[in-house]
């Protein structure tokens, strides 16, 4: 049996829909908005900061997974406030002219990389880091983001189960092309083993 619907049957629904339900709806959408918005500030963003140190650490030893989530420690809040902006700049650059916020998410894309070695940059310096690491870079990193298209269309084909698969391997392999970029920071003079200390294991549970 096939059941269609067409534009008309929409359209009637929304019409005999009783009143007092679509406040409800408005408030329930809107709640939910609010619910997604706090989860990526302050669960989904820390946690990619926390991906981005475990991949740096496994570069060197095993790392426990537990390092994914040690953003929530101390300064959790300074995480969360720097990865908040970077992403309000590129969201509104994409919603006003999209092709700034394309640049943008090209020149802050190690931010994550930069929290996740040190933890207390300012938002202004991670931003100015990443753009200064990013420069002349964009192109190399966008055929690196291009180079798994072909992977994902596979995975798509194992309706999703591919992912789980795939995305180790695509962090493991931007963690290598931060490890680089990271090199020639230091080797340009644009930060200092100071700033950037490294990705060595911290088993301090305060750290």
């Amino acid at each position: 049996m096939t059941i269609s619907y067409s534009a008309d049957d929409v359209v009637s629904f929304w019409e005999n829909l009783p009143a007092y339900i679509l406040p409800f709806l408005i408030v329930a959408s809107l709640i939910g908005l609010a619910l997604a918005v706090l989860w990526s500030v302050f669960i989904a963003s820390p946690i990619v900061v926390g991906r981005c140190r475990y991949f740096m650490e496994s570069r060197q030893s095993p790392s426990p997974f537990s390092t994914v989530f040690s953003v929530f420690q101390t300064p959790y809040l300074n995480v969360v406030k720097v990865s908040f902006l970077t992403g309000l700049k590129i969201f509104a650059g994409m919603f006003l002219l999209l092709i700034p916020g394309i640049y943008w998410s090209y020149c802050y894309a190690l931010v994550p990389y930069l929290l996740a070695e040190n933890p207390y940059l300012t938002t202004t310096r991670a931003m100015e880091l990443s753009k200064e690491m990013m420069y002349g870079e964009k192109l190399h990193y966008f055929v690196l983001e291009l180079s798994f298209i072909g992977w994902n269309l596979l995975c798509i084909l194992t309706f999703g189960i591919g992912f789980f698969f795939l995305a180790p391997y695509q962090s493991a392999t931007f963690a290598e092309f931060y490890a680089a970029m990271r090199a020639k920071a230091l080797s340009m003079g644009m930060t200092t083993t100071q700033e950037l200390g490294g990705f060595v294991r911290h088993d301090n549970p305060n750290y």
